[in-house]
Formats: C-alpha cells, sequence, structure tokens
C-alpha cells in the first residue's frame, strides 16, 4: 500500500522547500499566488489532507515559544456617517467576544465600514486585514442589508451573527428568535395572560426575518389557543396608533421592543404591571427594569470567535459553500413589569 503524501514529499516532487509548501498549503501571504495555487494543485492531485489536531498542536508550541505573540480576530460592524459608537447589544457581544478571544490566545480589534472616514471602504478593509495579518473575521449584526461583494475572503475565515449580510455567503452565529419568542409566549400564559398583544415596528421585524411574529402567530396555532389580540406591526409605531389599538383590543401583556409603552400607557392611567404587563423582546437594550428575553450577546460572541478560531485551525477559508447556522437559545428574564409569578 503507498504512504500517504507529506509535506515532504509534496515539496520534493515540487522542487520546493518543506517550509514554502507548509506555508502554501495555510495560505500564508508569504508565498506568492502562482507559487501558492501550484502547491495545492499538486496536493490535491496526490490527495494530501492535513491534520488538524497536529496543526493546532503545533500553533500552541509556536505561542510558548513567543510569549509575545497573539493572534487577533477583526470584529467589523457598519456606519452609515462618520459615527463609530456601538450599540448596547453590539457591546455586549464585543465584551463576549473579547473574553473568549483572550482565553484562547487571541484578542479582539474593532474595524469599521461605511462611507466616511474613520470607516474604511469595503476594499480599503481587505488592504488593513492583510496590513495587519488579521485572518479571522466576525461581521457583528446589521441593521440593514448589506453586500460586501468586493470583500476578498481568499485567506481570511470569516463568520456573520446575521442574515443582514447578503454577501459573501458565511456561517451564521444568531438568536433563535422564533423559538425564543414561542417559548416565552409559553411561560407567560402559564404565568395566566390570556390576551397577549405584540406590538412591533416593521423594521425590527424585517431584520429578524420575520421570526419575531412568525414565532408569536405560530405559537396561538400550535398550542390551541385563541388569539385575541391581533398583532399590531407598523412602519412607525406612536402613542396614537399604539393607543388606538390598545383601546380596541384590551390586551392583558403587551409584548414588544419599544419601553416607551410603558409611559403612553402610564398617560392613560393603564398601571403596569397592575392593569397591563409589558414584556421586551430585547431586555438588553431596556431603558429601565422590566422583563424580557435575553438573547445572550456576550454567549453569542463567544461562539462566534470559537467557530473562527476552529476554521483556522481547520485551515478553512473562503466562502461557505454550504453555509450553516449556529442557533443560541434566549432566556426568559423576570422583571417589574409581570404580574408576580
Amino acid at each position: 500500500m503507498p504512504k500517504p503524501p507529506t509535506i515532504r514529499s509534496l515539496a520534493l516532487g515540487l522542487g520546493l522547500s518543506v517550509a514554502t509548501v507548509s506555508e502554501a498549503l495555510r495560505n500564508s501571504p508569504k508565498v506568492q499566488e502562482d507559487t501558492r495555487q501550484r502547491v495545492k494543485r499538486a496536493a490535491e492531485r496526490a490527495g494530501y489532507q492535513s491534520n488538524p489536531l497536529l496543526g493546532a498542536t503545533l500553533s500552541a508550541l509556536r505561542r510558548s515559544r513567543h510569549q509575545g505573540f497573539s493572534g487577533v480576530l477583526a470584529l467589523v460592524d457598519v456606519t452609515p456617517d462618520e459615527r463609530t459608537e456601538l450599540m448596547l447589544f453590539h457591546r455586549e457581544v464585543q465584551r463576549g467576544a473579547e473574553v473568549r478571544a483572550q482565553e484562547l490566545g487571541f484578542r479582539t480589534e474593532l474595524l469599521w465600514v461605511g462611507p466616511k472616514a474613520p470607516a474604511l471602504s469595503v476594499t480599503r478593509l481587505n488592504g488593513v486585514l492583510r496590513a495587519r495579518g488579521i485572518h479571522g473575521v466576525i461581521f457583528l449584526p446589521f441593521d440593514r442589508p448589506q453586500d460586501f461583494a468586493g470583500f476578498d475572503l481568499t485567506q481570511l475565515a470569516a463568520v456573520g451573527m446575521d442574515h443582514r449580510l447578503l454577501n459573501p455567503s458565511l456561517h451564521t452565529i444568531q438568536p433563535d428568535h422564533y423559538l425564543s419568542m414561542r417559548h416565552a409566549l409559553q411561560q407567560l400564559t402559564d404565568r395566566g395572560y390570556r390576551r397577549i398583544g405584540l406590538c412591533l415596528e416593521t423594521r425590527k421585524d424585517e431584520r429578524v426575518d420575520y421570526k419575531w411574529s412568525s414565532g408569536f402567530l405560530s405559537f396561538f396555532r400550535l398550542s390551541g389557543r385563541e388569539l385575541v389580540v391581533p398583532p399590531l406591526i407598523v412602519p412607525k409605531l406612536e402613542p396614537k396608533n399604539f393607543w388606538a389599538w390598545f383601546k380596541k383590543h384590551q390586551p392583558d401583556l403587551v409584548v414588544g421592543h419599544e419601553q416607551a409603552v410603558i409611559d403612553w400607557l402610564a398617560a392613560q392611567k393603564v398601571r403596569v404591571p397592575e392593569d397591563a404587563g409589558f414584556f421586551r423582546i430585547n431586555v438588553t437594550e431596556r431603558s429601565k427594569p422590566c422583563a424580557g428575553i435575553d438573547l445572550q450577546p456576550r454567549r453569542l460572541g463567544a461562539t462566534a470567535v470559537e467557530t473562527v478560531v476552529g476554521m483556522l485551525h481547520r485551515r478553512e477559508s473562503g466562502a461557505a459553500r454550504f453555509p450553516s447556522s449556529i442557533s443560541i437559545d434566549a432566556m426568559f428574564t423576570d422583571g417589574p413589569t409581570l404580574r408576580p409569578a
């Protein structure tokens, strides 16, 4: 039986050094593109397969010899203007990513893409990543659809954190909004709420592929409970359209993202939680104490880091041929805007 090909045998056949072949198989920019492609073609013809466990072990050994070494992972966010300040939810994602990266021997660096400085263009982002030797990228959740068609993933391991990134195609790590809504409604109905109303702006539902509304509606359909309060989903949620809906349908609990609802109810002498409760669908961004869904942003950031680091160890780069998603379960968070359990 013939011996399996090795880096040494590939180097001998190509007339290259072992170091050059090794660097080429790792997509190192130290090796010229034509040489990298020649090595990869030869490896494919010979049936060469790298050992990811060996690669990870050697990487650990190299880090132990060079105490100053630190791999860098880029966290990429988008801004439509010159503002480069993370939203509260993104700050929590960043914190979770930072902590997990440090545990794995990496550090994170935040980069912005946008039309105005200090943000970078997509093309400039590629140049910055190459110049800084960054091979792992995490795209933070985007508020609007983004197209990074000009982004070169050839030597990068990258993941997204929602489906707002239209191009390139990447693996994603995101909350399970659909099941989170259904599980929350189960606990809320177990607590005695019978007239639960969903109250959302269209853009909030759209950015999660309508999983909030579909989870809400499917709960009633699958549980056999009657949907007595139709959802209020409008382009702009305001006191006028909210109060017209509330007065007509009299929900005993409002589920939504707009915490100003509590003030709108108070202005009409409706007490929270005595007369009607409020349950926020992203409790991380609450402006004051309330009950809601904890989407666990720190866990999301940590899982994104683990995924990219795993891809780096496996020498995976480029767009995902078969994109997959990791969904993180949310947690039900009690608070003063619900009746006691």
